[in-house]
C-alpha cells in the first residue's frame, strides 16, 4: 500500500508539472460574434477560441482586405475556421475605413490597437494570452497588420503578409495605379492621407504608411502571387529587400502564377498558403 500510494504521488507530481498554466482540458470551444471592442459602429469582431486552451496557445489577429476603403470580417472567416482547426485561437476584426476626411492610417492602426486590447483585458475570462500575439491579413489587411506589427512592436511577436502593398513611396506603383485604376491611387491617398502629384515631390505622408520604412525585428512571413496585378510582385520583393538588409527573420514565398487571391480559391494553394502559415505560428507564435 505504501509504495502505491507513493507511486500515485509521484505521477501525479509528474502530471502536474507537465500540466500547461491555466490548462483546462474541459474548457469547451467557442465562438463569440461582433464583440464591440471600442466605440465605432465598425468596432467588431469574431473571437474564436480553442478547446483546452491556455495562457500559452498562440493567438492571432486576422485584419481583412478592401482596399482600406470596403471589406467585412467575413472575409477572414475561412482563415480563422482554420486556425481553430488547428487549436489556435483568433480575433478577427473588422475596422474603420480611411476616407478624404480624417479616417486614414493611425486611425486603423488605432482600431487594431483597441482590438488587442480588448482581447489583452479579457484574456481571464477567455483562458488566453496577454502578449505575444501573431498578426496576419490579405491584401490592405496585410499592409495593416505590417505597420501596425512594425510601429506596435510590443504586442506583436510575428507577423504573416499575404498579398501586401509595402511600399507607397513607389512612384511606379502609383503610376501604374494613376493609369490603369484610379480607384486604387485614390485608396492609397486615403490611407496615406495625402494626394499624389508626379509634378510635386512626394508627401512624407506615402512614407510613414510604407511597411517597409518602418521593418522592425519581428519574423515575418510573406505570401505574394507572381502574377498579382492589383499589388505588383515588386512590392513583396521591396519588403524581403528592407528585411534581409536588416537581418530580420524571414521567409518569402512566391505563389507561382497566382494573381491577386494568391491561389486561395484553390485546393492545392490553400493547402499551401495555411501548412506555412500553422508552421509560422507554431515557431514564432508561442
Amino acid at each position: 500500500m505504501k509504495l502505491f500510494l507513493s507511486v500515485l504521488v509521484a505521477v501525479c507530481f509528474f502530471i502536474a508539472c507537465k500540466t500547461p498554466a491555466g490548462f483546462n482540458s474541459k474548457l469547451p470551444q467557442a465562438k463569440i460574434k461582433d464583440i464591440a471592442y471600442g466605440s465605432f459602429a465598425s468596432s467588431k469582431m469574431d473571437v474564436s477560441l480553442p478547446p483546452g486552451r491556455n495562457s500559452s496557445t498562440p493567438f492571432v489577429i486576422v485584419i481583412h482586405g478592401g482596399a482600406w476603403v470596403m471589406g467585412d470580417k467575413v472575409w477572414g472567416s475561412r482563415t480563422q475556421d482554420s486556425l481553430l482547426a488547428h487549436g489556435i485561437a483568433s480575433a478577427n476584426i473588422n475596422y474603420r475605413f480611411a476616407d478624404d476626411s480624417a479616417t486614414h492610417y493611425p486611425q486603423l492602426l488605432a482600431d487594431i490597437d483597441s482590438a488587442i486590447r480588448f482581447c489583452i483585458a479579457h484574456a481571464a475570462e477567455w483562458n488566453t494570452r496577454k502578449k505575444d500575439f501573431v498578426i496576419t491579413g490579405e491584401s490592405a489587411g496585410a499592409h495593416l497588420a505590417l505597420l501596425y506589427a512594425y510601429t506596435y512592436p510590443q504586442k506583436i511577436n510575428a507577423v504573416i503578409a499575404a498579398c501586401a502593398p509595402t511600399d507607397l513611396t513607389d512612384t511606379a506603383l502609383l503610376n501604374y495605379y494613376a493609369k490603369h485604376d484610379a480607384s486604387l491611387l485614390q485608396s492609397v491617398a486615403k490611407i496615406a492621407g495625402a494626394h499624389y502629384d508626379p509634378a510635386k515631390k512626394l508627401p512624407a505622408a506615402f512614407a510613414a504608411a510604407s511597411p517597409v520604412v518602418h521593418v522592425k525585428p519581428l519574423p515575418t512571413l510573406i505570401f505574394h502571387g507572381t502574377n498579382d496585378w492589383v499589388v505588383p510582385y515588386q512590392q513583396a520583393i521591396a519588403l524581403e529587400k528592407a528585411l534581409k538588409d536588416k537581418g530580420i527573420i524571414h521567409r518569402f514565398i512566391p505563389m507561382k502564377d497566382a494573381g491577386h487571391d494568391l491561389g486561395f480559391n484553390t485546393p492545392e494553394g490553400r493547402a499551401i498558403i495555411y501548412r506555412e502559415m500553422m508552421k509560422w505560428i507554431a515557431e514564432y507564435g508561442k
